[in-house]
């Protein structure tokens, strides 16, 4: 299937997304700028993006789970022939090709008006991205020495796609996800701390009051007995373990030693 043919399906499914809710209360938001949610990967950005979208009473799109329309594993088999091409942490200097075919697959599917999106999985696309721009930007910060443990443990290494210093794991998995955090840094938008948002819903309330400061917000209600358990248990198991504490020194390490390289060279790589 082309890329135009799979571009106009997913307008049309949005759009009648919009006519459906647009008989009740969400009207005003379907006029309203949309919402890009942007954060690393396993930095609780589904539960905020979810809770935010849900709180400014954007849509979401209906063709894949939690905004995300650069991850095809998010959409459902019998519609991943409108999805993008499986790829992760994509580089223009690398795949040029599939750099540009994503960016134009962003312009014709993601609506301007009315929706929120998210993305973790391809941070130096959506930082080249010129159509960014015309959307809300909403940031997810985490301790990357924490997504770094949480990927390890699962085994998802494919932020080393952007490393270029470092070859052996943990060291190039941390390299790729410091300079997707540099290009997610220097994104425009409201940025929210995982370490803040775990704990209160006054973060994510205040950033989405900036960044519509005209909409009546509703509730932010992810923080249950059950989240707070969790998150005791996560950060238990973070503080007794010895390879989170190697993986900070490793952080720190990987910092330093791109700092000898070219301070810009994260965001270049992202420029079209």
């Amino acid at each position: 299937m082309n890329l135009s043919f799979a571009v106009h399906t997913l307008r049309r499914v949005n759009r009648l997304r919009l006519l459906k809710r647009s008989g009740g209360n969400w009207t005003q938001a379907a006029d309203l700028c949309s919402l890009f949610v942007v954060s690393l990967p396993r930095s609780l950005s589904s539960l905020l993006y979810v809770a935010a979208a849900g709180a400014i009473g954007l849509a979401q799109p209906e063709w894949t789970s939690d905004g995300e329309i650069l991850n095809r594993d998010r959409v459902p088999r019998r519609l991943q022939s409108l999805a993008p091409d499986d790829a992760r942490f994509t580089l223009l200097g690398t795949a040029p090709d599939a750099f540009a075919s994503m960016t134009s697959y962003l312009d014709g599917a993601a609506l301007r008006q009315g929706f929120a999106y998210k993305d973790v999985v391809q941070p130096f696309v959506i930082g080249g991205w010129e159509g960014l721009g015309d959307f809300k930007v909403l940031k997810v910060r985490r301790n990357v020495a924490e997504v770094a443990y949480t990927m390890l443990k699962r085994e998802w290494l494919y932020p080393a796609q952007a490393a270029s210093v470092f070859d052996g794991h943990p060291w190039a998995l941390v390299e790729g996800l410091v300079r997707a955090e540099a290009v997610l840094d220097a994104l425009p938008g409201e940025t929210v701390d995982y370490s803040e948002a775990v704990f209160d819903y006054g973060p994510l309330e205040e950033a989405l009051g900036r960044l519509y400061p005209d909409a009546q917000l509703g509730p932010l209600g992810y923080i249950d007995r059950g989240f707070a358990r969790t998150r005791r248990r996560l950060e238990a198991d973070r503080r007794d373990s010895l390879v989170f504490r190697r993986l900070e020194w490793i952080v720190s390490a990987v910092r330093e030693r791109l700092r000898y390289d070219d301070p810009h060279e994260e965001v270049a790589e992202a420029l079209p």
